[in-house]
């Protein structure tokens, strides 16, 4: 019988526990160990009647732009209380992930950037000169899709729908690092701050402390450049960064770098 491609190997997923299933299980079919440490919550929105108003005010607007499956989660279910979406209104993606959430939803998909990245939706999604855009996103999501869509020259409506608190069990991040794990991996640069901060004061600067954080050794994986980028304020660098940035991309780079 030949020997699973992850073999042995210990995995360390930071995923919030209800979005790590297909992870975990494809470690699983691989041989791996994973070792759940979740860094992630996501909470209603501060302001649910905000999200209200957006979502039964879709009318006459070009495109509704979810940037992840939790939005989904939270905005559709909006959309839907409100009576539904307006004919003419057409449904953008970041990431397959996201596509495949609204799919079970029930909600169209229109568009999907080539890319899972908030910086290639602003390249490729079809506007036209004051087109309005209603973006559905988490309250520390990146403002620079807003704001590049507005470049472009749509009116966009910027709306949180759900918030994210970052942060792991202290105990439960000691005790995965206890195990010496092989990798840890990364799907959000919130997943970042919340298990790093979880080990060690967050920084109060954005340069790099003189001595990074210890992590025995571990390789970190992240599942896209700007989630790597989020390593740089603790002083670590990415072993690799998953293409596609996806899940699956994610399981295969972990492959290719213990082959």
């Amino acid at each position: 019988m030949s020997r699973a491609p992850l073999q042995d190997r210990r995995v360390v997923v930071t995923r919030a526990e209800d979005q790590a299933g297909t992870l975990v299980d494809g470690l699983r079919e691989r041989g791996a160990e994973p070792l759940l440490v979740p860094a992630l919550r996501f909470l209603p929105p501060p302001r649910p009647d905000v999200l209200a108003e957006a979502a039964g005010g879709l009318g006459g607007a070009a495109w509704l732009v979810f940037t992840s499956a939790v939005g989904v989660r939270f905005g559709w279910a909006a959309v839907r209380a409100a009576g539904g979406l307006p004919a003419g209104i057409r449904v953008a993606a970041i990431g397959s992930g996201t596509a495949e959430a609204l799919e079970a939803a029930g909600a169209p998909v229109d568009f999907v950037p080539r890319e899972a990245l908030g910086d290639v939706l602003i390249e490729e999604l079809p506007l036209a000169e004051g087109d309005r855009v209603v973006l559905l996103r988490s309250d520390i999501g990146r403002e620079a899709i807003a704001t590049g869509l507005a470049a472009r020259g749509a009116v966009v409506e910027d709306v949180t729908a759900y918030r994210t608190v970052s942060e792991a069990d202290p105990a439960a991040a000691a005790a995965a690092l206890a195990q010496t794990p092989d990798a840890i991996t990364f799907t959000s640069p919130s997943t970042v701050r919340g298990f790093l901060g979880a080990l060690t004061a967050p920084p109060e600067s954005p340069a790099p402390p003189e001595r990074p954080l210890d992590l025995g050794g571990a390789a970190l994986v992240a599942i896209g450049p700007v989630t790597a980028e989020a390593l740089a304020p603790f002083g670590l660098e990415a072993d690799a960064v998953a293409d596609p940035h996806t899940v699956s991309g994610l399981l295969d780079t972990l492959v290719r770098l213990f082959s």
